[in-house]
């Protein structure tokens, strides 16, 4: 007997189902009323504060609004969820700018030879991440700084740093509305997150993807010249350092493969790090990933097919585009992992990526690569389960859509 693949209609705490049973039998959907300008005034009003440090992240919110209402099938709890997760974004946003103007000096922190994960989501880049974090002298993003980037965190300090329970709590409740959600992607407030949160603040969400359908939104960004984002995480970064220091910092974010030409652009000196995996496994697994996040906020069962299509689509044109941007690169910036090389021994790769970027691998590095995966086994947390066909994908048509793509990085095939 096949097993139950993990993305199903979740079981719902009794609180949100009856605030979501509210939404639609009263007109509630007024009390988070996704209108830009409303949104603005209340972060002003909570912070005091008024000072955007610009004003380019206007327009991708206003985006991001319009598709929240006219794609997302927001349930009550969803729109709720989405209004104050933006409010979130726009108060930090605002709250980094007075950072920046009571402190000018955060502007000269270098980010010295920061090493980037990039790659198709769910293709490793997790783990890889998490292995490279374990060199006690560099310096990654927590959840929970992601989350609430400000004040400035500091390492002394950071166990008791009240953020960590308040981003716990956040996870939590979002885990509730769809408890599978933590089998398929595990998120802690104290673990390596991905930094493309930190574009949020920029209003362009790599990510908005996963967590409702914003497809409009979604197809706007890709079109835009997304270079005043990057610029400005790197501030963050920057202000992140301040009271941070590291050797070097080691990011992940699938999503740099769409812009790889602006990450070399605005880091000049950056490593990356591509790790490639047969896409006939990166893509139901993507799917279903973003089939429980996206079903935690609408009363609709979300549309199977309808992700298989996004997701084919975008990470498709995705490789590709970056195939693309690194004919115009310097090859040596650039390190090709194969997920099924790495995983035959990866302490093994992560010597070998230290090696070709220069970075100390030292023996406190070597003994954390060994108990990080002594501690975390795979499906810990139990197995996500998924197939091609539950997602109207096969073979053929994956293979059909990734032609180049198989033809030209060498990938390996797992079946």
């Amino acid at each position: 007997m096949q097993a139950t693949t993990t993305f199903q209609r979740p079981k719902r705490p009794w609180q949100a189902n009856m605030l979501n049973w509210a939404g639609r039998t009263l007109p509630l959907n007024n009390l988070y009323k996704f209108d830009e300008q409303t949104l603005i005034a209340q972060a002003e009003k909570e912070t005091g504060l008024s000072d955007w440090g610009g004003d380019d992240f206007r327009e991708p919110l206003r985006h991001f609004l319009q598709s929240l209402e006219s794609d997302g099938q927001l349930n009550l709890v969803g729109r709720r969820f989405f209004y104050q997760d933006t409010l979130r974004l726009l108060t930090n946003r605002l709250k980094l700018e007075a950072e920046f103007k009571k402190h000018p000096e955060i502007l000269e922190v270098p980010v010295k030879k920061p090493l980037f994960v990039v790659g198709m989501f769910r293709s490793g880049t997790t783990f890889l991440h998490n292995m490279l974090a374990q060199d006690p002298n560099c310096r990654w993003l927590h959840l929970a700084e992601a989350l609430l980037p400000t004040p400035a965190p500091q390492k002394g300090h950071w166990l008791d740093d009240p953020r960590l329970a308040e981003a716990s709590e956040l996870v939590n409740r979002q885990n509730a509305l769809s408890p599978n959600f933590a089998v398929a992607h595990h998120i802690s407030a104290n673990k390596p997150a991905e930094c493309s949160r930190l574009f949020e603040h920029s209003m362009v969400g790599h990510l908005f993807d996963f967590r409702a359908n914003v497809t409009s939104y979604s197809k706007w960004v890709q079109q835009q010249d997304i270079t005043h984002a990057y610029e400005y995480y790197r501030k963050q970064l920057q202000y992140l350092s301040w009271k941070w220091p590291s050797s070097h910092w080691v990011f992940k974010a699938p999503a740099h493969i769409y812009h790889l030409d602006l990450l070399l652009k605005v880091f000049p000196d950056a490593s990356v790090v591509y790790i490639h995996r047969d896409p006939v496994k990166v893509l139901p697994s993507c799917c279903s990933v973003s089939g429980l996040a996206r079903i935690r906020f609408s009363d609709e069962m979300v549309d199977a097919n309808e992700v298989g299509d996004y997701w084919l689509d975008v990470l498709s044109r995705a490789v590709h585009h970056a195939m693309d941007v690194r004919k115009h690169l310097d090859a040596d910036r650039i390190l090709d992992v194969h997920y099924m090389d790495f995983m035959q021994n990866p302490p093994e790769m992560i010597k070998n990526i230290y090696s070709h970027f220069d970075y100390e691998f030292t023996q406190a590095t070597e003994d954390g690569l060994h108990a990080w995966m002594n501690d975390n086994p795979q499906h810990k947390l139990g197995v996500h389960r998924y197939t091609l066909e539950q997602f109207g994908l096969s073979i053929d048509r994956i293979e059909e859509s990734f032609a180049r793509y198989y033809a030209d990085s060498g990938v390996i095939k797992e079946r």
